[in-house]
Order: C-alpha cells, then sequence, then structure tokens
C-alpha cells in the first residue's frame, strides 16, 4: 500500500510518521516491512495508529521517509511465530538475531530445529537500528556484561524443504537471520559470519527462549 508522509518525529532510534492513507495501516507491532521510498529499505513497525506509526530504520534512510512511500509486509513474527509473543515479553522484542550463535542444529529431511544463543548486544541494545549489519560485529566496550542475561531462542521449523545449508562449524555466527513470504510457504534465509548458513522453505515455526543463567 502506498501512505502519503506528512510529517516525520525522530524519537531517540525510532521515527514517528503522521500519514494519510485513509485508514490505519494494517500491521501490528514487530511486524518487518518493505518500504519503497526512492530505494527499497526495511523497517520494523514499533506502534501504528490511525494517522500515526512508530517505525525503526536504519538512520541512513531517514530521508526516504518524505512524500508518497510504499510499505508492504514482509514477515510477520507475532502472527507466524508460534511462541514469539513470549520472546517478545522476556526481551522487550523480536531480535534480527545479529551476531548471535547457532549452538546446535538438527536438521531432518522435513524438519529443521536450531538453537540459538542470543548475544549481549542483543539482549543490551533492544533497539538498536542496526537493521542492515556489518562483518564486524559491534564493540561493548562501553558496557559491563557479567551481569547480563543469557539468553537462547530454540527454533522448529516444519514441513520444510528445499534444504540449501551449509555444514555446522566449530563456530557459527550468524550475520543476519531473514524470514519472509513465498506464496503459501515461510523462506528462512541465514546469512553468517562463520559456519551455518544458506536457506530452505518451511509451512509453520515454533519458538521458545530460555534463560541459560538459571
Amino acid at each position: 500500500m502506498h501512505i502519503q508522509i506528512q510529517n516525520v518525529e525522530k524519537k531517540e532510534n525510532d521515527y514517528l510518521i503522521h500519514y494519510k492513507a485513509g485508514g490505519a495501516l494494517p500491521f501490528v507491532p514487530h511486524d518487518i516491512v518493505l518500504i519503497h521510498g526512492k530505494q527499497y529499505f526495511i523497517g520494523t513497525i514499533v506502534e501504528v495508529g490511525t494517522e500515526q506509526a512508530l517505525l525503526r530504520i536504519n538512520p541512513q534512510y531517514e530521508s526516504q521517509l518524505a512524500g508518497s512511500i510504499g510499505l508492504e509486509l514482509a514477515f510477520s513474527p507475532t502472527v507466524s511465530i508460534q511462541g514469539a509473543d513470549k520472546i517478545v515479553e522476556k526481551l522487550g522484542y523480536f531480535p534480527p538475531f545479529h551476531y548471535d550463535q547457532i549452538t546446535a542444529a538438527d536438521i531432518t529431511k522435513d524438519q529443521i530445529s536450531l538453537t540459538i544463543e542470543l548475544s549481549p548486544p542483543t539482549v543490551l541494545i533492544p533497539k538498536s537500528p542496526d537493521l542492515t549489519p556489518s562483518a564486524e560485529q559491534p564493540s561493548l566496550s562501553t558496557f559491563s556484561t557479567e551481569n547480563v542475561p543469557r539468553y537462547a531462542v530454540s527454533f522448529t521449523f516444519l514441513e520444510t524443504k528445499e534444504h540449501e545449508l551449509t555444514a555446522m562449524e566449530t563456530e557459527n555466527i550468524i550475520l543476519q537471520l531473514d524470514f519472509r513470504y513465498e506464496e503459501a510457504d515461510m523462506v528462512i534465509d541465514i546469512d553468517a559470519l562463520t559456519g551455518l548458513s544458506g536457506s530452505f522453505l518451511c509451512r509453520g515455526i515454533r519458538a521458545e527462549i530460555a534463560e541459560l543463567n538459571e
């Protein structure tokens, strides 16, 4: 759908857009949207109202929140991942899994299970605007990680097919974990700094979060 941007206010790492669209945007918080300004870029819905919405985008695209822009749903974790609401309840958001580590993988013909241990930046900086991560992991020099809770998210992907995955290695660090819809399937793309990477399709996703310190 297309909307007309009336005004934009920066709210810390987020952007409050005032828009005209003939009604509220058809999204819910934590939805990942594809935004078409002068170019395509990704955003996350934080809040949505009748004529305003709070978006999280990479600041480099701030200037493109002007005039007429298009928004298209890429993926809705709270709608399409069973247990995503529990992750949001624990962390305050659904994480992008940048720089987190896959610690276990069980891959069969029609089901894939992954356990991902969350890195301190994921836990400490839930509103990071870094939606397009670099090959360099963020520095935590300004943070004390001694008492940071350690969490692991376990995913079970059901009715999987078209596996194109590399093997697990000693260290398996995710650069970016993408979910998107493709007709009746969901596409999972794993871009890695090291180790397991690739893509596959599935029909269902379950997720659980556990605190490792307990």
